[in-house]
């Protein structure tokens, strides 16, 4: 047996181990083929792979820090140990590691648009927004027939609380691509919401219903935020068209506007309105469920019993 056959055979048992969840002796595995084949990069992503797998994130982080810095000093940037350490800053809300790497990156390659993007989003992530706004709009600068890269840009202006900014930002996206005002404006209207711009994420689906008026979950969006204003008459409206629309979906949306009342703490209306889903389809244990506990919270015991009653009944019928 000459030494390719060993190596193949000890990979494609570490790689059997991987499958197998047995990390521990994967990385016996792969710490042999690394000693016995020096400079083999695929070899040291496989063991980054086994520790981020194990849950020794610091020890896959920093196979993937040296596998980085080549990366870095290679005139084409693959950029697969980057992606990984992204991947893993992200999940484990490491963003000032996060920030570092994607500086190192741009450093680089600095004409890299999805590195520069990488590194924008970081800085939004981690609060540097004067930052992510100065990338988002040097990338409009350098793509600016892309609507996509005006929507991220306006993003960063709401995050830095340039709420005209961000307006004109996405008015230049709709003007690039007018057929996708309506998905536009939906985004827009979405970012305020999370940004708790209630009144201008109003105004945002309101317009968005301008371009595409029949369109059933823009009305869903339009009737949540209107919750979240207290609006509960208008809102109820909105969930109607959505209704009238699209009437195959209309216990879902009943239960949508529920959750949404039951969120904002309006117990009653959303008593009403899960009684409305249940009517519609009254063998959905789960809307009995909710309706269970909006009563309960409501002190409608005896009909949250009932209630609970019905939906352990469609449990056992199932």
């Amino acid at each position: 047996m000459n030494k390719k056959q060993t190596t193949d055979q000890i990979y494609d048992l570490a790689d059997k181990y991987m499958r197998e969840k047995r990390y521990e002796d994967a990385m016996v595995l792969y710490k042999k083929l690394i000693e016995n084949n020096p400079g083999e990069d695929s070899l040291v992503m496989s063991l980054a792979w086994a520790y981020r797998e194990s849950g020794r994130i610091d020890d896959a982080i920093y196979c993937l820090e040296k596998l980085l810095k080549k990366e870095l000093e290679r005139k084409v940037f693959t950029g697969f140990a980057f992606d990984e350490l992204v991947k893993i800053f992200k999940d484990e809300g490491k963003h000032d590691g996060l920030v570092d790497i994607c500086e190192r990156a741009v450093t680089a390659q600095s004409e890299d648009i999805d590195l520069l993007s990488a590194l924008g989003d970081a800085y939004l992530r981690n609060g540097q927004t004067d930052k992510a706004v100065e990338i988002f709009e040097k990338i409009t600068e350098m793509e600016p027939d892309s609507s996509m890269f005006f929507i991220n840009f306006g993003d960063a202006l709401i995050s830095a609380g340039d709420f005209t900014g961000a307006e004109k930002a996405y008015d230049t996206a709709v003007t690039i691509d007018p057929s996708e005002a309506p998905l536009f404006y939906g985004k827009l209207g979405d970012t305020y919401l999370k940004a708790g711009q209630y009144e201008k994420s109003e105004n945002a689906y309101r317009k968005s219903l301008r371009y595409e008026p029949e369109k059933s979950l823009y009305y869903c969006n339009l009737g949540d935020v209107l919750v979240k204003q207290g609006k509960l008459e208008d809102a109820n409206a909105a969930y109607e068209d959505a209704v009238r629309i699209d009437p195959e979906s209309e216990g879902t949306f009943y239960n949508r506007f529920g959750n949404t009342l039951a969120m904002e703490h309006h117990w009653l209306k959303a008593i009403d309105i899960f009684k409305k889903a249940i009517s519609v389809d009254p063998h959905n244990l789960f809307y009995y469920l909710r309706l269970a506990e909006c009563c309960v919270a409501e002190g409608f015991i005896e009909m949250a019993e009932e209630a609970l009653q019905r939906a352990k009944m469609l449990g056992e019928e199932t």
